[in-house]
């Protein structure tokens, strides 16, 4: 890409320029078949806007809100606005109308667009209550109700045609590096969220450590893959238009997370990103369906796995491929129909990320030929700042820096990190941007770790996760909710115990895994609320924590009770974010009176 320029807006430029006819981004349409934009009607539908945009009064560093899920209009929009030398504030789809007007207010922007109807709604709401200003909506749909504040994309576009180059061709020569490209907005788990501001050279830089890592991403191999996280966020922004700007590969749109399974079965991704919770629920799936196999079908499938994992083990130790006869027996027999059901027989790399995962789940994926790639970072460092390498990943490691970038451990443990991808700061907020970097520069990341001679990166846990126990020592949850989440069964866990004697823990059931956890508990199957009151169930998943957990960890880090219930965490209820990261202030919070019951 050394002849392409300085942003991923040019970069768009550039494959529908070379490319032109060659296909781009697809969405699923209502009546279920799949609507292609090739590249060069790409680059012209952000021309469009852009010019659209520039037509309404957008200026040079103006924000642009963005409240939308997972389409093709929302990365139009967003280069769009990029290509106007303006810097989109995107909103999560289910975020309250109080949350959208907050980030409208805080980032200024006098135009938002909204992706349908119910999402439109909540600005108008906003707007009538007197929660935030803005001049100018858009609507990704055909508003279904007449609005003189409103006009669709369509119109907003038509507008953009009538319009001459001269304006747009300005602002994207004059188009650099150093100007913010995008808002991130934190999740808000502690106080309010706050915008994380990314620069075009932050983003390329990161799109080039992709390059320079991943043989996924350098053109060796197709590059497609299911977009179906919210692009609010960093890490679907780096799977989605990072990747893909730097590769000239396929974006299929997920509108809803519910249909990712089939969309995976029909697109076949070369490339795929699965936050810890997907990467679970499929596991607990496929445990269920083998643990139903008997006879020689299950001698089968347990040898098979044993096989693919010990070699797969050799080969990231050695870093030299195992094409074993064994191994190729178990890949036809087993382990290639296992990726065939779901979706992912074409995979080259699985990424995952936003949360801690467990070596148990790793290695589970790893048995079936899934190399699953994990890589740390956060929205202040463009998403990642350590990742496994191409073919080399170290369980139980987030790897090492990525090309360009330097990690190392504060006196505390605290991950420090420098480099081209770390934010300058919070929009609008001095002291907050202040407090998140040293003196000398280094970002504070929050996050304590540990790093080994040959520089690979162990996270050990969020700084104010910490638990100070009422014995005084100093506990990290993430150890002990990674071993609880292993049990098959087990959704969400949170471990308690800041000021208490002791440690327990509140656990949510799996939906997709309650006939397996009924099997395994040796009692009859029912539905999530049954089960988590059945006083066998929960004697079974104390056993299976007292095995699992406690006898893998230090006396003080053993979970004395647990309180299975009778719910799951939902990010509509408030006790996850939109990666589906537990809110542990939050569960803490709504569920006081169960805790208070394991200490009573």
């Amino acid at each position: 890409m050394e002849d392409v320029r300085r942003t991923l807006v040019h970069r768009l430029e550039h494959w529908a320029q070379t490319t032109p006819d060659a296909p781009a981004i697809h969405e699923k349409k209502p009546d279920g078949t799949w609507h292609t934009r090739t590249w060069a009607q790409y680059w012209q539908e952000v021309r469009d806007t852009a010019k659209g945009l520039i037509a309404l009064g957008h200026q040079v560093g103006d924000c642009v809100g963005l409240l939308a899920g997972s389409r093709c209009g929302w990365v139009i929009s967003q280069f769009a606005t990029q290509s106007a030398r303006g810097i989109p504030a995107p909103i999560y789809p289910n975020n309250t109308t109080e949350q959208a007007a907050y980030i409208i207010g805080n980032s200024r922007s006098n135009i938002a667009i909204a992706g349908n109807q119910e999402q439109l709604d909540k600005y108008l709401e906003a707007i009538d209550k007197g929660m935030m200003k803005c001049e100018h909506l858009i609507c990704m749909d055909e508003p279904s109700k007449k609005d003189p504040r409103v006009r669709s994309m369509t119109a907003l576009q038509e507008l953009g045609r009538q319009q001459d180059d001269s304006e747009l061709n300005k602002r994207l020569t004059e188009l650099t590096d150093d100007e913010t490209s995008m808002l991130i907005y934190t999740s808000g788990t502690t106080g309010v969220p706050k915008g994380v501001q990314l620069s075009q050279g932050n983003i390329v830089a990161m799109a080039d450590g992709l390059l320079g890592r991943f043989s996924a991403y350098k053109g060796e191999v197709p590059f497609r893959i299911v977009s179906y996280l919210p692009l609010c966020h960093v890490a679907e922004q780096i799977a989605t238009n990072f990747a893909q700007l730097g590769s000239g590969g396929e974006v299929y749109f997920c509108a809803d997370i519910t249909q990712i399974k089939d969309h995976l079965t029909e697109v076949r991704p070369t490339v795929f990103l699965g936050v810890p919770r997907v990467w679970e629920k499929f596991q607990n799936v496929l445990e269920g369906r083998f643990a139903e196999a008997s006879g020689i079908k299950a001698s089968l499938a347990q040898w098979a796995r044993k096989t693919e994992l010990a070699a797969f083990k050799r080969q990231a130790e050695d870093g030299i491929p195992q094409n074993s006869l064994m191994r190729t027996i178990a890949n036809k027999l087993v382990v290639s129909k296992v990726k065939d059901a779901l979706g992912l027989d074409q995979l080259h790399a699985a990424f995952t990320g936003a949360a801690p995962i467990s070596e148990g789940t790793l290695e589970f994926f790893a048995s079936l030929g899934i190399s699953i790639y994990e890589v740390y970072g956060m929205s202040e460092t463009t998403g990642i700042c350590s990742s496994s390498e191409d073919g080399k990943p170290r369980f139980g490691t987030v790897g090492r820096a990525m090309p360009g970038v330097e990690v190392k451990l504060a006196d505390d443990d605290e991950i420090l990190v420098k480099g081209p991808i770390c934010t300058c700061g919070y929009l609008h907020m001095p002291e907050e941007t202040k407090e998140l970097f040293t003196t000398d520069g280094w970002l504070q990341t929050g996050d304590l770790g540990k790093l080994d001679d040959k520089g690979y990166l162990k996270i050990v846990g969020r700084k104010k996760d910490i638990l100070i126990t009422a014995g005084g020592k100093n506990v990290a949850p993430a150890e002990m909710e990674g071993h609880i989440n292993q049990i098959t069964g087990v959704g969400q866990v949170i471990v308690i115990g800041d000021k208490k004697p002791y440690l327990t823990a509140l656990v949510t059931l799996d939906i997709e895994a309650l006939d397996a956890l009924a099997r395994d508990a040796g009692v009859s199957s029912g539905t999530l609320e049954e089960l988590a009151k059945n006083d066998e169930v929960k004697k079974y998943l104390m056993d299976r924590v007292e095995s699992d957990c406690n006898a893998k960890v230090a006396r003080y880090q053993t979970i004395k009770k647990i309180k299975v219930l009778p719910l799951e965490f939902s990010v509509e209820g408030g006790e996850l974010t939109p990666t589906m990261k537990a809110k542990r202030n939050v569960v803490v919070k709504k569920y006081a009176a169960d805790i208070k019951s394991l200490y009573a």
